[in-house]
């Protein structure tokens, strides 16, 4: 028989959060050769994930009104960061659109106003967007730029992925919960196993980064 939900994504969560201690040690490891702002991602990540393990267990659960908006915000600008650094270079009018619209979103969605809860709606959709967007892009630099480094392409695969199936469920969650509240669960749980092979693969690249052709 299979566990209920709330457990199986108990133990997601928790197994989430040793990958990603793991990781950090792995880091740790790699001294002067791990860079930088694949460190901060992973330890910033780190902070979120574990935060919402700790608050779930204290049944904290209405703190994930400002934690949620601040994980996104982060991300957001985080993989604005990588894409840039390690990527493909981002025009500076980009970035700082992607920088105004990620501090306005953040902004609006903690102030606990009437229409924070839609604002964070559509903010998620157009994050989620414009990450895989830089994802789409970089494939597109790869049929004029063959041999690129093979550790950034799986990354790039599995943002492209997880964004995507974020982007489908944060556009879809209403409907399935007043239409279909039983598929709810499942949906969670494989978008949840997504990010863990998300977080792998960044994991994997932080470990190889001497080997990198950037």
């Amino acid at each position: 028989m299979m566990p209920p939900y709330n457990e199986l994504s108990f133990y997601l969560q928790f197994t989430i959060n040793i990958t990603l201690l793991t990781g950090f040690a792995l880091f740790l490891r790699r001294g002067k050769q791990a860079r930088k702002l694949l460190f901060i991602f992973l330890l910033g990540e780190l902070i979120s994930e574990l935060s919402d393990l700790i608050f779930r267990l204290m049944k904290y659960n209405t703190v994930n009104i400002y934690l949620y908006p601040l994980s996104q915000s982060f991300c957001l600008l985080m993989m604005t960061e990588i894409y840039h650094t390690y990527f493909l270079k981002i025009p500076p009018s980009v970035r700082w659109m992607v920088y105004l619209f990620t501090g306005m979103s953040f902004f609006i969605s903690v102030t606990g106003s009437e229409i924070a809860s839609s604002v964070t709606f559509y903010s998620n959709i157009i994050t989620d967007v414009i990450i895989c967007s830089f994802a789409a892009v970089y494939f597109l630099y790869l049929f004029k730029n063959p041999g690129v480094d093979k550790n950034l392409l799986t990354v790039n695969i599995f943002i492209f992925l997880f964004f995507s199936i974020e982007s489908i469920i944060s556009t879809t969650f209403n409907f399935l919960i007043h239409e279909h509240l039983q598929w709810v669960a499942p949906v969670w749980l494989f978008r949840g196993v997504m990010l863990w092979f998300f977080y792998l693969a960044f994991i994997n690249l932080g470990w190889n980064t001497g080997r990198m052709k950037v």
